[in-house]
């Protein structure tokens, strides 16, 4: 890196006020061209904070941007780096360009910046200038104003943004220029600034406060006559250019000039005169909320955001759904925070979602916040970027706090935040604001229960609330805590003295259009939802009412893209829309839901603006799209369970890999699927309804879930009825039979096998009649009918055999050792289940080792070769947990703990015990529990 030479040697810095210099020890850098030029000068603007790659793309082709830009600006940053190594060797820092997944920040000291150092400077002089610190006040600011070598910025013009920032450093420099001169004349000074002031007054003749400051300058050197006609000048000046007569300020000073004021001659002129009278601090906030409740982290969060950055501009985004409460915190926290910002306190509704309302434009808000400052309406430029500019010129110096409420995006909001560390803006939105730069982001949720409740009774009374805790407890939970909902239906409870909270909680549980509960006058939480759903386009329209008949409680982008029938990227695309919008949660990675009453919403929305028969296409999509990933699912979790043949799916099921996958498909879409089967079932479709009975069926087994199990498969016996279809009906009686045996009811599996056999045997179904066989099997052995059960797993061996199944035939090969081991015949017991295990080593059949393996460790038990038993029953644990299995995990558990005891490890033996108890409890197997329960405190 080579240096410009000597010459201009001094201490590191960076200088933006004149021409764009970076200097280390050795003196300016040599930094490139000059769209790099324009990348380092975006970047000192933004110091401290993330400058977005579209922003750099903007600033450095406008609209004529080549494909690769976001690759070139990669490129520039890199040249950047290395140009700055000398500036960074000097600081005796890393690399100060910093890489952010938003875009890239400048980390340079504080003061490094002549502009900061300027700013820092000016606000110090003010300071001392409101303190009646004179002198000081004027060395302050000369010294501030010195650092200027010429045009802020000037050689970026042609940049937008930088365009502004000059604008608003301009602008200061002016107001700074206008402060010195004030000093000046408060110790005295007079005919030395007349010439000055001569030509501030020809350049910006719209400022009155330095025609007041020049007449001033005239009197004092003996020059009232020519103090007069600059009066005289100054008022046709701004008649015929602004249109304004002149100020109060300004004629106060024209009648003290004719008066001969003594005051005028004074050292220390008189307030009204020259300075600015202290006025009281504008608050524009809205009332506190009396009853306000909860969100102490959020109010924690919001009351210490200065205090852990001192030095930087602090910009808080409050987002939420409608109704979540955005305004209300920010009210609140901005009357808690009124007193750090002594100079106004300032609320600006952007009307972003008003109904009725278009959003207020970034200009029309400026213009409002500078009149609420007091600045002249002739001081205000028709141009938006200028206008910005003056608003951060007028904060530099100023404490103000400044909630913008309601806003519509990042767009609307950015012209409007501070520049000076000084300030705090609040700012509210229904939408995440992910690109407004430097923001602490707080997302509101509904309010944890104890704070509903809070709030809920605050409005009913406490005493009305406590007399019916329980009710008060069903009512929050009926609004789905969201604050509004609560407001409105304590504020009907309040106004209705015959209701008791009781009929509330029952009116909102039973009412036929829940949110037409929840209104009150003119507010009403469908009437919020409404005008969310409103602003939306038609795209993310159709997918939010689709997405009311999706009737799973929460849904993936595969799912909603079949239910709306799109490509899985445009579906993603909608859905993380619709979550910034906070029309969607997203409660785990890739998983999607709604708030219940936004639920409501969508699907009364869906009911009133989405064609019946495309409700019912989407809906077909969707239950077409569980029934096919099941299915393959199923078929991954055991290839062996007997096939069905499904129709052609209306959609694009969701491809999965491996029996690991299925099994995570499935934990993630359990209550999906059930979801699907009943909307089947409601829809009519009577197929569907037994074979999504067929696909969870593996699962449910794995899991041990064998409630869910029998109301499906019981859901699906009645729709094969209704079809007629007997090989269904078959399959369906089956595994009533296998799930009814383990959870005591012996004599309705007995029922549903017999019906089952009957049915195989009409239709000459001899796997389906090897199956019948095999449960029996297990159900006699449950009930401790070794006998019955040694002859029916001896039926299902041969067929299995005839059927050439070897993947079943090696399951009653162990299933017979299991019998023989129990009627004592241990010898012939461990020749079948070797015979099972070598089968199933030579076919790679894990699931059909380890149950061989759990019966080669019960018959070693039985012999009372423990040890053995535990090497054979922690193999098969091994395997059971590495095929997710857990109900088959619970059975060699407790057997584990029969042989623990059996050892004498009473520790081992509890633990066992307990770790099968949890897990036959987890899903309600209460029967085998308590089995496993009395060996445990046996």
């Amino acid at each position: 890196m080579e240096n410009a030479g000597e010459q201009d040697a001094g201490p590191p810095r960076v200088r933006v006020l004149g021409p764009f210099e970076v200097c280390a020890h050795e003196g300016a850098l040599v930094l490139g061209g000059t769209r790099i030029r324009t990348l380092l000068a975006l970047l000192t603007v933004n110091a401290g904070r993330v400058t977005g790659v579209g922003a750099l793309v903007e600033a450095l082709w406008g609209g004529d941007a080549p494909p690769d830009a976001r690759r070139t600006v990669r490129t520039y940053v890199s040249r950047a780096r290395r140009g700055l190594v000398p500036l960074a060797d000097a600081l005796g820092t890393g690399e100060l360009i910093t890489t952010h997944p938003a875009g890239y920040t400048l980390l340079v000291p504080p003061g490094l910046v002549d502009a900061a150092r300027f700013e820092r400077q000016v606000t110090a002089g003010r300071e001392a200038l409101a303190a009646s610190r004179y002198a000081e006040a004027r060395e302050i600011l000369a010294d501030a104003l010195a650092l200027w070598r010429g045009d802020a910025y000037g050689e970026f013009t042609a940049v937008a943004s930088l365009r502004s920032e000059a604008a608003r450093l301009e602008s200061l420099r002016l107001t700074a220029t206008e402060d010195r001169v004030e000093a000046e004349l408060a110790t005295g000074a007079s005919a030395t600034l007349v010439e000055e002031l001569t030509g501030l007054t020809e350049r910006e003749p719209g400022r009155d406060r330095l025609w007041g400051q020049l007449m001033i300058a005239l009197y004092r050197a003996n020059r009232q006559a020519d103090a007069l006609d600059v009066f005289s000048r100054a008022r046709t000046q701004l008649v015929e250019r602004f249109g304004l007569d002149p100020s109060a300020r300004l004629a106060e000073i024209h009648r003290q000039v004719l008066d001969g004021d003594p005051r005028l001659l004074g050292q220390r002129p008189a307030q009204s005169v020259v300075t600015r009278l202290p006025a009281p601090a504008r608050n524009d906030l809205p009332g506190d909320i009396p009853d306000f409740a909860g969100r102490e982290p959020e109010l924690t969060r919001l009351l210490s955001a200065r205090e852990k950055a001192p030095d930087v501009t602090v910009v808080t985004a409050i987002d939420g759904m409608a109704g979540v409460g955005k305004t209300t915190l920010a009210v609140h926290a901005a009357h808690r925070l009124a007193g750090h910002y002594r100079d106004a306190q300032l609320f600006v509704d952007l009307h972003g979602h008003t109904p009725g309302q278009e959003p207020t434009s970034p200009a029309a808000a400026l213009d409002a916040l500078l009149r609420a400052l007091d600045v002249p309406a002739d001081r205000i430029p028709a141009d938006q970027h200028a206008r910005a500019a003056l608003w951060r010129a007028e904060l530099a110096t100023r404490s103000v706090l400044v909630v913008l409420d309601n806003a519509a995006d990042a767009a609307q909001v950015r012209p409007l935040l501070p520049g000076s560390p000084r300030s705090l803006a609040l700012v509210t939105s229904r939408r995440r604001l992910v690109d407004l730069e430097a923001a602490d982001v707080i997302s509101l949720d509904v309010l944890p229960e104890a704070d509903a409740v809070v709030l809920f009774t605050g409005v009913v009374g406490q005493a009305r609330g406590d007399a019916e805790a329980a009710s008060v407890l069903d009512v929050v939970r009926h609004c789905g805590r969201l604050p509004l909902a609560i407001r409105l239906a304590a504020a009907r409870l309040r106004t209705r003295q015959a209701w008791t909270v009781r009929y509330l909680a029952r009116r909102l549980q039973h009412a036929r259009w829940p949110l037409a509960e929840l209104s009150a006058g003119d507010r009403g939480v469908a009437a919020a939802f409404a005008l969310s759903y409103e602003q939306l386009d038609d795209a993310r329209q159709r997918m939010f009412r689709l997405l009311g008949v999706h009737p799973g409680p929460d849904f993936d982008a595969p799912a909603a893209a079949a239910l709306a029938a799109l490509d899985l990227a445009d579906a993603e695309q909608l859905l993380e829309s619709l979550v910034d919008d906070h029309l969607l949660q997203q409660h785990a990675p890739g998983r999607y839901r709604f708030h219940d009453l936004l639920r409501r919403h969508a699907h009364t929305t869906g009911l009133d603006e989405e064609p019946e028969p495309d409700r019912r296409a989407a809906l077909r999509r969707v239950v077409d799209f569980h029934l096919h990933t099941a299915y393959h699912g199923s078929r991954l979790l055991d290839d062996q369970h007997p096939p069905i043949n499904l129709d052609p799916p209306g959609c694009e099921p969701w491809p999965l890999e491996d029996a690991e996958e299925a099994m995570g498909w499935f934990d993630a879409n359990h209550r999906c699927v059930l979801a699907a089967r009943a909307a089947a079932e409601e829809q009519g479709w009577d197929t569907a309804v037994w074979q999504l009975a067929w696909t969870l069926d593996n699962f449910h087994y794995r899991r041990g879930d064998l409630h869910a199990n029998i109301a499906c498969w019981r859901a699906g016996l009645a729709a094969a009825e209704r079809l007629g279809d007997r090989a269904a009906q078959a399959r369906a009686h089956r595994r009533l039979g296998l799930v009814y045996a383990p959870l005591g009811r012996f004599s309705e599996a007995l029922d549903h096998l017999g019906e089952s056999l009957r049915l195989a045997e009409e239709i000459g179904d001899l796997l389906g009649q090897a199956g019948v066989h095999y449960v029996l099997a297990l159900a006699w052995h449950e009930q401790d009918d070794h006998v019955r059960a040694l002859a029916r797993a001896f039926s299902s061996h041969d067929l299995y055999r005839t059927l050439g199944n070897t993947k079943w035939e090696t399951r009653a090969l162990s299933l017979i050792g299991t019998c023989y081991s129990h009627l004592g015949h241990h010898g012939e017991a461990r020749r079948y289940c070797r015979t099972a295990l070598a089968l199933s080593l030579r076919r790679k059949d894990v699931y059909g080792e380890a149950d061989s393996l759990e019966s080669l460790g019960r018959i070693a038990n039985d012999l009372g070769e423990y040890e053995k038993a535990l090497e054979h029953y922690e193999r098969a644990l091994e395997l059971w947990r590495a095929l997710d299995n857990t109900y088959r995990q619970a059975g060699v558990l407790s057997a584990l703990g029969d042989t623990h005891r059996q050892l004498a490890d009473s520790a081992r033996a509890r633990a066992a015990w307990r770790a099968a108890e949890e897990l036959y409890r987890a899903r309600e197997l209460h029967v085998a529990a308590d089995r496993v329960g009395r060996s445990r405190t046996g």
